[in-house]
C-alpha cells in the first residue's frame, strides 16, 4: 500500500513540504497511519507566492493532496497538541485513502458550486474582533496625536497592547477564542489588504508624474542606495551574528531592503506635505523596493525549483510589462471607465465603486504575474492623478473608506503580529539594538548619498532616506512570507518587528525636525503655491461644458469664449469634454448659424485632451432638453444679445429660463466677443468681492486672458456707504483695506496661469458707477462678472449692480451665474 503515497501532492512551500515528511513519519511511526512512508515516495510541486496560490499547486494533475497547514501541523506535534495532532492525521488519511480508491479526496461535504459561509459563532467573533481593533485604533491614535506624533504610530503600537505581547500574556483565552480563529482571522486579513490596496492607490493619486521625470536621477540612486546596502548588511548579520546560513541572512537583508510604503504615505498624507518634491522622489523609490523585494523572494524561493537567474529575469520583464500596458492601454481604460460612470450612469456612488473595482483588478493583474498586488494599486493611482472626473469629492469618498476602516485594520494587524515574550534575556534584546543599528546605517546613509549625488538638497537627501527606513507595513509581510518558506525564524522575525516599531516611533518626528530645517527651494515654493491657488480656483474643476446649438442661443457667441478655455486649458495640460446639444428641424438661417458653430466645436475636438460628443433633440423641447443635460455638466454656456434698457435685464425667453432653473453653473455671453487668438493688445476687467462666484468669474477670465495673450484688471470697489448694519465707521481707509485683501486672493489665483494681472482698488459709493468710469477710463475688450439669480422663478434678478453694469455696458459681457456651491463666500 505505501505505492500509494508516491501519487500524493504535498503543500507547496518548501519548509511545509519539510513539516508533512515529518508528520508522515512520526504516524507511520505511531501506528496512526499505515504504510512506511519515505521523503523520496512524496510527489512535491512548488508553487510561488504564499498561501493563496496553495489550491492550484495542490491540483495540477494529482489524484490525492495534502490539504493544510504542515507547519501548524509539525509544531502541534512537537507540542504534544492531541487536537493538533488528531487533525494531521485525519488529513494524512484521507489523502491515502483517495490517492489508493485512485479519486480525489473530497474538499468539503457541501456541492462544489456553493460558497463557504461563517457560521454565526464565527459571525459574532468577526464583528466583535473588529470592533475592539477600531476601538483600539481610534483610542491609540488619538493618543498618538495628543502627543503630536502620526496616527500611524498609535495604531501600530494599540496592535502591540492587543496582540499576544499584552492581551494575549495577561488574558490568553479570551486572544485565542477571539483571534486565532481561522474565519475570524481570513475575514480580519482580508480587510487589511484591501487597507494595504487603498493606501497605495491614495499615495499612487498624489504622485506627479511630471516631478517623477524630473527626479527620475535622484529617485533611481536613491532606490538603489536603499536596497544594495541592506542586502548585504541583513546577510551579513544574520550569518555572523545570529548564526544563520546564508539564504536566510539573504532573506533577512529582503527585508531590510523594504519600505513601508504604506506607513511613509499615510505619514505624509497626515503632515500635507505629499506634494513636496522629496515626499515624490521617497514614494517612487519606496515603491521601486516592495516590487524589487518580491522579485528577490522569488528568487530565494526558486533556489528549491526553478534557476534563480530565470525567476529574476521573468520577474523583472512581467514588471516591465505590466507598466509598459498601464501606460499604453491601462490609461485609456481607465479614462474611458471614469467618463462612462460619471456621464452614462445614475448609480449612487458609481465612481467610488469603479475605483474600487480598478483598484481590485490592477491589483490582481499584478498578483497574477507573480508580483506584488501593491505595485497595481499604486499604479492605477497615478492613472487617476490625471483622469477625468477624478475630482475631490471622490477622493474624499476613498479617503473616508480608507482611514475609517481598512487602513486602522490593516496598522493594527500588523502590530498584533509582534510577540516581545520571545525576547526574554538581555542578549535577545541586544541583538535588537544591534539590528536597530544595522538596519538604520545601511539604509539611511547610502540612500543619502544616492538622493545627495541624484541632485537633491542636503536636507530633502536627508529627508528621503530617513523616509526610505521607515517600516512597520509590506516589510512585515515580506517577514512572514520568510517564516512560512523557512528562511527565517520566529525570533528573528520578533527581533525584526520590535525593530519596525522603534523605527516609525523615531522617524516621523526625525522627519519633522528634516522638514522644518529644509524649506522649500524658490522652485518648488512657486510649484506648491501653483498648486495651492489651482486647488482653490474654478475652472479646473471644470471638465464638462454644455453648449446648445439652438439659434435663439446665439452658439456662435459662446463658441468663441468655449474655444479660449478649451485653449488654455489644454495649455494647462487639463482634460475637458464639450457636449454639442443640437436639435432637429431648424430654419435654414438658424441651421447656417448653427453649423458654423458645429464646426467651430469640432476643430476643438481634434485638439488632445479634447473630447466632443453630440446629442440630438426636438426643437419642441429644447428648454428641457438643455436642462436635463445640463445635469451632467459642470457649465452650460449660452449667448445672448445686449438687453434693452426699457426692457430691464432680460435675455430671452431661452437664456432666463436656463439661468434660473438649471443645475449647474451658467455662463452667458453678452454680444459677440473678440475671436478666441492671441491678440496682446487686449484688456479683460474683472470687477470682483469677496464671495466664490466672483472669484470664480476672475478665475474664468483669467483663463481667457491666458488664451488671448491679454491683461487682466481685477477690479474692487470698497463702498462707504454701507449703513451702520455692515459698517462701525465709514473709515475708507478701513474699506480700501477689506477690498485690497478680496483683489489679493485673486491675484494670487490668477498668477498662477502666468498672465499680466493689474490689481486695482477705487473707493465709491455705488460700485456700478466705479465700474462704468472703469470701462470709460480704458479700452476693453472683455467684461466678466460673478452672479447667481436671487429672484422669484420667473423673473430674473442678478442684484442692482449686475442689471446696471451689463445694461450700461459697451463692450462684450461674460456673466457667470452660479449654482450650488460657488455661491459660498470663501473669506
Amino acid at each position: 500500500m505505501s505505492a500509494c503515497w508516491a501519487r500524493i501532492t504535498c503543500a507547496p512551500t518548501t519548509r511545509g513540504c519539510a513539516c508533512w515528511i515529518r508528520i508522515i513519519q512520526r504516524g507511520v511511526k505511531r501506528g496512526h497511519i499505515w504504510g512506511f512512508v519515505g521523503a523520496e515516495l512524496v510527489s512535491f510541486v512548488y508553487a510561488p507566492g504564499w498561501r493563496a496560490k496553495h489550491p492550484a499547486a495542490l491540483l495540477q494533475g494529482f489524484t490525492g493532496y495534502l490539504q493544510g497547514d504542515g507547519y501548524a501541523g509539525d509544531g502541534a506535534m512537537l507540542r504534544g497538541d492531541d487536537e493538533g495532532e488528531a487533525i494531521s492525521m485525519v488529513q494524512l488519511a484521507r489523502a491515502q485513502h483517495a490517492v489508493c480508491q485512485d479519486r480525489p479526496a473530497p474538499r468539503t461535504e457541501e456541492p462544489p458550486t456553493l460558497m463557504h459561509g461563517l457560521t454565526e459563532r464565527q459571525i459574532l467573533l468577526s464583528l466583535v474582533a473588529l470592533a475592539l481593533i477600531l476601538v483600539t485604533a481610534r483610542a491609540f491614535g488619538e493618543l498618538a496625536r495628543r502627543l503630536r506624533q502620526p496616527e500611524v504610530l498609535g495604531e501600530l503600537f494599540g496592535g502591540v497592547v492587543l496582540g499576544p505581547s499584552v492581551v494575549g500574556a495577561l488574558a490568553p483565552g479570551f486572544y485565542r477564542a477571539l483571534f486565532q480563529d481561522p474565519a475570524v482571522s481570513l475575514v480580519l486579513s482580508g480587510l487589511s489588504w484591501i487597507g494595504a490596496l487603498l493606501l497605495l492607490l491614495m499615495a499612487g493619486i498624489e504622485v506627479d508624474v511630471a516631478i517623477l521625470r524630473k527626479e527620475a536621477r535622484p529617485g533611481a540612486l536613491s532606490a538603489l542606495g536603499a536596497i544594495a546596502p541592506s542586502l548585504a548588511a541583513g546577510a551579513a548579520f544574520s550569518v555572523l551574528a545570529l548564526d544563520q546560513p546564508l539564504p536566510s541572512g539573504l532573506f533577512l537583508g529582503i527585508v531590510l531592503s523594504v519600505t513601508a510604503v504604506s506607513v511613509i504615505a499615510k505619514v505624509l498624507i497626515e503632515r500635507e506635505s505629499m506634494r513636496r518634491s522629496y515626499a515624490q522622489v521617497t514614494l517612487a523609490a519606496g515603491v521601486v523596493s516592495e516590487v524589487a523585494a518580491w522579485v528577490l523572494v522569488a528568487m530565494t524561493s526558486s533556489s528549491y525549483g526553478a534557476s534563480p537567474a530565470l525567476a529574476v529575469a521573468r520577474s523583472a520583464l512581467l514588471a516591465g510589462g505590466f507598466l509598459l500596458f498601464m501606460a499604453l492601454v491601462g490609461r485609456r481604460l481607465t479614462h474611458l471607465a471614469m467618463r462612462w460612470v460619471s456621464d452614462a450612469t445614475r448609480v449612487s456612488k458609481g465612481q467610488v465603486s469603479l475605483v474600487l473595482v480598478l483598484t481590485f483588478l490592477a491589483a490582481a493583474l499584478t498578483q497574477r504575474l507573480g508580483l506584488h498586488p501593491l505595485l497595481g494599486a499604486f499604479a492605477l493611482g497615478v492613472l487617476l492623478n490625471s483622469a477625468p472626473r477624478t475630482n475631490r469629492p471622490l477622493l474624499d469618498g476613498v479617503l473616508t473608506l480608507v482611514a475609517g476602516l481598512f487602513a486602522p485594520v490593516f496598522f493594527v494587524l500588523a502590530g498584533m503580529r509582534v510577540d516581545v515574550s520571545q525576547l526574554r534575556t538581555p542578549a535577545a534584546w541586544g541583538m535588537v539594538a544591534l539590528l536597530l543599528l544595522v538596519a538604520t546605517a545601511a539604509k539611511v546613509v547610502p540612500a543619502a548619498v544616492g538622493a545627495r549625488l541624484g541632485g537633491l538638497r542636503s536636507g530633502e537627501a536627508a529627508l528621503v532616506a530617513v523616509g526610505l527606513n521607515m517600516k512597520g507595513g509590506t516589510d512585515l509581510i515580506v517577514a512572514i512570507v520568510g517564516v512560512e518558506l523557512g528562511l527565517l525564524s520566529s525570533d528573528s522575525y520578533t527581533m525584526y518587528a520590535v525593530v519596525a516599531l522603534v523605527t516609525v516611533t523615531l522617524s516621523p518626528a526625525l522627519l519633522s525636525w528634516i522638514d522644518g530645517k529644509t524649506p522649500p527651494s524658490p522652485e518648488e515654493a512657486r510649484r506648491l503655491e501653483s498648486e495651492e491657488a489651482a486647488r482653490r480656483a474654478y475652472i479646473p474643476g471644470v471638465e464638462r461644458i454644455l453648449v446648445p446649438i439652438v439659434a435663439r442661443a446665439l452658439p456662435g457667441f459662446a463658441t468663441n469664449i468655449v474655444e479660449s478655455l478649451v485653449a488654455a486649458k489644454r495649455k494647462l495640460g487639463e482634460t475637458v469634454d464639450i457636449t454639442e446639444l443640437a436639435v432637429a428641424q431648424q430654419a435654414p438661417a438658424s441651421a447656417r448659424a448653427a453649423g458654423e458653430a458645429s464646426r467651430g466645436l469640432a476643430r476643438l475636438g481634434e485638439r488632445a485632451r479634447v473630447g466632443i460628443w453630440r446629442q440630438k433633440r426636438e426643437l419642441r423641447g429644447s428648454i428641457q432638453a438643455i436642462l436635463k443635460a445640463a445635469r451632467d455638466h459642470d457649465l452650460v454656456v449660452l449667448g445672448a444679445r445686449p438687453p434693452s434698457r426699457a426692457l430691464g435685464l432680460s435675455f430671452g425667453r431661452l437664456q432666463d429660463a436656463i439661468v434660473q432653473r438649471a443645475e449647474s453653473n451658467v455662463l452667458v455671453v453678452v454680444g459677440a466677443p473678440p475671436a478666441a487668438e492671441r491678440a496682446p493688445g487686449r484688456r479683460i476687467l474683472v470687477p470682483i468681492i469677496g464671495l466664490e462666484y466672483s472669484l470664480a468669474a476672475a478665475d474664468l477670465a483669467a483663463h481667457v486672458a491666458l488664451s488671448w495673450d491679454a491683461e487682466l484688471v481685477l477690479f474692487s470697489c470698497a463702498q462707504t456707504e454701507l449703513g451702520a448694519v455692515l459698517w462701525r465707521d465709514r473709515d475708507p481707509s478701513r474699506a480700501r483695506e477689506v477690498a485690497r485683501r478680496v483683489v489679493d486672493e485673486a491675484v494670487f489665483r490668477g498668477r498662477r496661469l502666468g498672465v499680466r494681472v493689474v490689481p486695482r482698488v477705487q473707493v465709491g459709493a455705488h460700485p456700478s458707477d466705479e465700474i462704468a468710469r472703469e470701462l470709460a477710463r480704458a479700452p476693453y475688450d472683455l467684461l466678466v462678472l460673478g452672479c447667481y439669480d436671487h429672484g422669484p422663478l420667473g423673473r430674473l434678478y442678478l442684484g442692482s449692480t449686475v442689471e446696471s453694469v451689463v445694461v450700461r455696458s459697451r463692450v462684450p459681457v461674460a456673466l457667470l451665474v452660479a449654482h450650488g456651491g460657488t455661491q459660498e463666500q470663501v473669506r
